[in-house]
């Protein structure tokens, strides 16, 4: 079989973009994000446009890997329709190994809608497969990487064959947990954990995982996660920029200032750019301060370019490309401290 340089487990879906002409976008404590979004109830409301695009988390990150040069496969269940057809053309197009993929005719392939307000987007999500135990890796698969995005429930069979994997192979782990997850918290993710070489949260999701009775510095969030087992702990801050924390020292890097058209795949595309500059290293050196920086860098520089257009595959940045993006900006700077 195969030896992949990393796989990706959990979705791929359809999605659908459409921006609505009015949307009343109001201030709330209610929320975490402090805003909320209304309409009236049985108001039929005009959209300006409606775009069809492939997404998905642990698409998304595949086919960014791919593109920056790593032998990559995807783990994640299709059903037999033709959102389905589409994500396998959409995989042979960027030269992802589809081997992995599960065609069940008894599911419908996940699908999303994405309401686009401004620069702000609400995502509503339908999940055709509601047992991810089906994610499981076979035993014979042979990967230096595994990139676990959000999944839903039953994982708990996943979880055993990745940690199985990392304490007998010797193979690393980049997590990003989803809202299913964070809601159960950490102690239930404890053994996981140990095993996990990069964990990646937005700052809320952060708090959330962390069952924080307040709303701590980034820096405390952090370095409790980093408790748990993570070497690198990341923490990503939309227009404020990042945060990483190595177990001894913390950096920081804001974001490009530039124009916000989608929000979708922003996440996906910075921890994917992060995570490949460990990828080229037989023995990963998780507290290597330069090559810390240099992901850090080479994240901001790929989700700015996801951001710029709709969808969150388009904007996703070669390596060439991007090598000479972070080339071109000098003055993005990391504080280490």
């Amino acid at each position: 079989m195969t030896k992949y340089d990393i796989v990706t487990i959990g979705d791929a879906s359809e999605d659908i973009f459409v921006k609505p002409h009015t949307f009343d976008i109001e201030s709330s404590r209610r929320y975490a994000s402090g805003k909320s979004v209304s309409f009236e109830l049985g108001e039929k409301i005009s959209l300006e446009h409606a775009f069809y695009d492939i997404g998905g988390s642990a698409c998304n990150t595949a086919v960014s890997f791919n593109r920056l040069g790593y032998n990559t496969a995807i783990i994640t269940a299709i059903g037999d329709d033709s959102p389905s057809e589409k994500i396998l053309e959409r995989l042979r197009i960027e030269g992802v190994d589809e081997a992995q993929v599960i065609k069940k005719h008894d599911v419908q392939t996940n699908f999303s809608i994405i309401f686009n307000l401004g620069d702000e987007r609400t995502i509503f999500v339908c999940h055709g497969v509601s047992d991810y135990s089906v994610l499981k890796p076979k035993k014979n698969l042979k990967t230096k990487w595994f990139f676990v995005c959000p999944m839903g429930e039953n994982t708990e069979e996943v979880e055993k064959d990745l940690i199985s994997m990392a304490s007998e192979k010797g193979t690393k782990i980049a997590w990003n947990p989803g809202s299913l997850q964070i809601e159960k918290g950490v102690s239930k993710y404890r053994a996981l954990l140990k095993c996990v070489s990069i964990l990646i949260l937005n700052r809320e999701e952060a708090i959330k995982f962390s069952n924080y009775p307040v709303r701590p510095r980034v820096e405390e969030i952090a370095k409790s996660l980093h408790a748990l087992g993570p070497r690198i702990i990341i923490v990503t801050d939309g227009k404020e920029g990042a945060y990483a924390f190595d177990g001894v020292r913390s950096y920081r890097i804001e974001a490009m200032n530039r124009e916000r058209v989608d929000a979708t795949g922003a996440g996906d595309s910075f921890a994917s750019a992060f995570v490949a500059k460990f990828l080229d290293s037989k023995d990963a050196d998780f507290s290597d301060q330069y090559k810390i920086s240099e992901a850090l860098k080479a994240g901001i520089v790929n989700s700015t370019s996801v951001v710029r257009i709709i969808g969150a595959q388009g904007g996703l940045l070669p390596k060439s490309e991007l090598e000479a993006q972070v080339a071109e900006n000098p003055r993005m700077v990391v504080e280490i401290y």
